[in-house]
């Protein structure tokens, strides 16, 4: 019964969020994976080794992650605004 009531106290708002969330992170993970299968970071981190601290691969990896996750976030926010965003079409 507690599931129920914590189902609902989420929200509209909360439900479509975490829908967000959870899309956007399953996107990022498989843009993660078939990206690095074919990209190398070790270019990258040859690039980076004048650096004080080269970064590591796992450095890069979870970089790119991150920034593959943030693009899915800001599409799935942008598809969730427009399907929730109020028609300004009137009623025939």
């Amino acid at each position: 019964m507690s599931q129920v009531a914590n189902h609902e106290s989420l929200g509209t708002h909360g439900r479509i969020w975490l829908t967000v969330l959870w899309t956007s992170f399953l996107a990022a993970s498989g843009a993660t994976m078939v990206f690095f299968a074919f990209v190398d970071p070790r270019p990258a981190i040859e690039m980076l080794a004048p650096a004080a601290a080269p970064p590591s691969r796992t450095a890069l990896y979870s970089v790119g992650f991150f920034l593959f996750w943030m693009i899915a976030a800001l599409s799935a926010s942008l598809t969730a605004w427009l399907l929730s965003a109020p028609s300004r079409r009137s009623s025939p």
